[in-house]
């Protein structure tokens, strides 16, 4: 496998390289003119260069920094704050090169005057002739300046140093003056604010709540306490919660109690509670119940000691805790209705606690928003504070800084006026002009070849298609049927014919729609010629005109018809109604027929299938005619029903995507697509031909006639199918 492998890749890049010789041998002319152009160009133009002169200087430029040490105050030095960015030293290297600094150059050497030109002119003229390049990796730069006039080189390089020196300190020093200034006034502005904050705090404490100390008070604590007013809201909180919870046992017992009578309300009292309770029974109510209870055990205890019910002492007992039980019960219903207005007592209690609560609440929040203000107060004070002692301090350190000395440049090499031209060198210019004008000739012969995407030869077709060229169609070949028979034209689809047939086999196609990507590109004339010799070799031929849009193969074939295939998949007619003879034998033809409102609905009908099914079983070969792939959907319609496709295409004439666009549509539909057909193809100017004109001689008529005799011409003109044919259909007997 490995070395399939690589032989299939010294395969391809053969075929690469003779691509490009292709494209140099099709193009060798423009190449040619191309690269001699170039090259005298080049040779013009060294010859008539003036020398030239380099001077060449090394420094380093510095970033900015504090020379001394300044650490007063927090803010950065506003000078390297704005070197901070990323793209500062490309900037500086920029700037070196600047109009602006250019044309400080010019004015301090008097170059406007001395080459009386404007100083812009100037300028422009010293930047064309400077160059600088940065050093990888430092800050250093190397900057050249070539002129005519050594000594005015040298000048110039030096001065382009020196007057960016002087320009950025003039910029360093106006920056910081600009922020000495603008914090100045910050300052003033920061002073009026600290003033008024400082007001607000002397209001508080002239207010008399808050001591003079609260100035020198650190951290977030309030300066006064709010725990006495905390204090009266938590105890009439509490308060109101204890007296809510007795409301609420007392409201259960008192509904409870409402609706109890006699020994269940005895009962109720007992079980709950109620009446040992102090604050509900009264003293009254507890005694009759313990006579109560006192009398039920001395009533027991005389039963036990065997006095009967009927005993004076037991009637005198029963008359008793009857009495007591009747007080008994009139007590519990007072105590009752006690309870009812200790009740009502407590609710108005509540109310005048729930109202003491929030006058209370009141005055705690009054009290902690009151803190919170003087502490606001106080906290914007010292920001306000802090903010005016450090612009001061900025103030103090940008004053340092303007007075300080910095360190713009370092120079490492300085210039020196060239004894030696650097320009122009003959040898190097002639070698590049000679050398760019072979890669620019080859360059133009590939964009020419690049933008022109069609596909131009048949080895192109099959390796971007991945399809077989079946057929080589020469140009100027018209209907075979109105020329001779002999015409060596038909050769072409004879060979096309044979392809075709050797295919047939292996598709098992009977039935083939010949496509095109688009209109122009010869496929009516290639299917009617292609009918034609299959008709001549006595197969049974039918051909379908299936472009219902513009049909034209009627006109071709000489055929007039009123009724076609629109007719016969729209009706239910019988198929031998609409297929005509032609004057071909073995040749018929079934027109478009009127044209529909919706050929890709009439296509795609339930009657096609049928139409296919039915010239299957009576033509040995059909060929449909389609509408171009690309335009409309009728020929998906079409291939998507046939046995195979046959594509027709022209050299340089539709571009390659088309192409593929046209592959992918018919097989993505399910098409089968036998293969391609070149037509119209210039066989005696393209090389890649040329061993397909060899049968123009060979089977031209005066060759025939004189290697032939005559029984051999009379039997090489009789018509012969390739493969097994079947029997010749008697052309005077309807094949229906």
């Amino acid at each position: 496998m490995a070395d399939g492998s690589l032989l299939a890749n010294k395969a391809e890049t053969v075929l690469h390289a003779q691509d490009y010789l292709q494209i140099l041998k099709n193009r060798w002319k423009e190449a040619f003119l191309v690269f001699f152009l170039v090259f005298l160009s080049c040779a013009l133009i060294t010859k008539l260069m003036t020398p030239k002169y380099t001077s060449t200087m090394r420094f380093e430029i510095k970033l900015p920094r504090d020379l001394i040490n300044l650490t007063v105050g927090g803010d950065v030095n506003p000078v390297q704050e704005d070197a901070r960015g990323y793209d500062y030293m490309s900037t500086q290297f920029e700037l070196l090169t600047s109009e602006k600094n250019l044309i400080a150059v010019a004015n301090k050497l008097g170059l406007p005057g001395e080459w009386g030109i404007s100083e812009i002119t100037a300028a422009s003229r010293i930047a064309m002739a400077t160059k600088v390049e940065p050093v990888m990796g430092t800050n250093l730069v190397d900057v050249f300046v070539t002129e005519t006039d050594p000594i005015v080189a040298q000048s110039i390089c030096e001065a382009i140093a020196t007057c960016y020196k002087e320009v950025r300190e003039e910029k360093e020093k106006a920056l910081i003056n600009e922020v000495i200034s603008k914090r100045d006034e910050i300052r003033r502005e920061q002073q009026d604010a600290l003033d008024t904050k400082a007001d607000v705090v002397r209001q508080y404490i002239r207010s008399g709540k808050y001591l003079q100390n609260i100035w020198a008070q650190s951290g977030g604590n309030a300066p006064l306490s709010t725990a006495a007013e905390e204090q009266t809201f938590n105890q009439l909180t509490n308060a109101r919660l204890t007296l809510e919870s007795e409301i609420s046992q007392m409201t259960v017992h008192v509904e409870k109690l409402q609706t109890l009578k006699d020994n269940d309300l005895l009962s109720y009292v007992t079980r709950t509670g109620l009446l040992s309770a102090e604050s509900y029974s009264s003293a009254r109510v507890r005694e009759l119940d313990e006579s109560f209870r006192k009398e039920e055990e001395t009533w027991e205890s005389k039963l036990i000691s065997g006095y009967g019910e009927g005993h004076p002492i037991m009637k005198t007992l029963a008359e008793q805790h009857k009495n007591t039980q009747t007080q008994l019960f009139a007590e519990l219903v007072g105590m009752r209705d006690a309870m009812q207005d200790q009740l009502e007592v407590k609710k108005a209690e509540l109310v005048e606690l729930e109202a003491r609560l929030r006058d209370a609440r009141n005055k705690l929040r009054e009290k902690t928003l009151e803190d919170q203000k003087v502490m606001t107060a106080l906290q914007e004070y010292r920001e306000e504070k802090a903010r005016y002692d450090k612009l001061v301090n900025d103030l103090v350190v940008d004053s340092m800084r303007l007075k300080a000395p910095r360190q713009i440049i370092e120079v490492y090499s300085t210039p020196v006026a060239a004894t030696v031209p650097s320009s122009p060198n003959y040898k190097v210019n002639l070698i590049v002009g000679a050398v760019a004008g072979m890669i620019l000739a080859l360059v133009v012969a590939v964009i020419f070849n690049y933008f022109d995407t069609s596909v131009k030869s048949l080895e192109e077709a099959e390796r971007h298609l991945q399809l077989p060229v079946l057929g080589v169609i020469p140009q100027d070949i018209g209907l075979l049927m109105l020329q001779d028979g002999n015409n060596p034209d038909a050769e072409a689809y004879r060979i096309l014919r044979t392809n075709v047939e050797l295919k047939k086999s292996l598709y098992k196609a009977r039935t083939l729609a010949v496509v095109s990507a688009n209109a122009g590109e010869g496929k009516t004339t290639t299917l009617c010629n292609l009918a034609y010799v299959f008709a001549s070799a006595g197969y049974s031929t039918l051909m379908v005109d299936a472009d219902m849009r513009r049909p034209r193969l009627d006109r071709y074939a000489e055929v007039d018809s009123e009724v076609g295939l629109s007719n016969y998949l729209t009706s239910d007619i019988e198929l031998k109604e609409v297929v005509v003879k032609t004057s071909t034998p073995n040749l018929y033809m079934l027109p478009a027929g009127p044209l529909p409102n919706d050929p890709s609905g009439v296509l795609g009908s339930s009657r096609m299938s049928q139409l296919l099914s039915e010239v299957n079983k009576r033509f040995d070969i059909v060929l449909f005619d389609s509408p171009p792939v690309l335009g409309v959907s009728d020929a998906s319609l079409l291939v998507s029903k046939v046995d195979a496709t046959l594509i027709v295409l022209q050299p340089s004439k539709m571009p390659l995507k088309a192409l593929l666009r046209m592959r992918s549509i018919i097989q993505n539909v399910g098409g089968q697509i036998m293969g391609l057909v070149m037509n119209n193809v210039d066989i005696s100017s393209d090389s890649q031909y040329q061993y397909y004109t060899t049968y123009y001689s060979y089977y031209s008529p005066d060759a025939n006639r004189k290697t032939l005799a005559p029984e051999e011409k009379n039997a090489e003109l009789q018509p012969k199918p390739l493969l097994a044919q079947k029997p010749e259909v008697d052309n005077s007997e309807d094949i229906y």
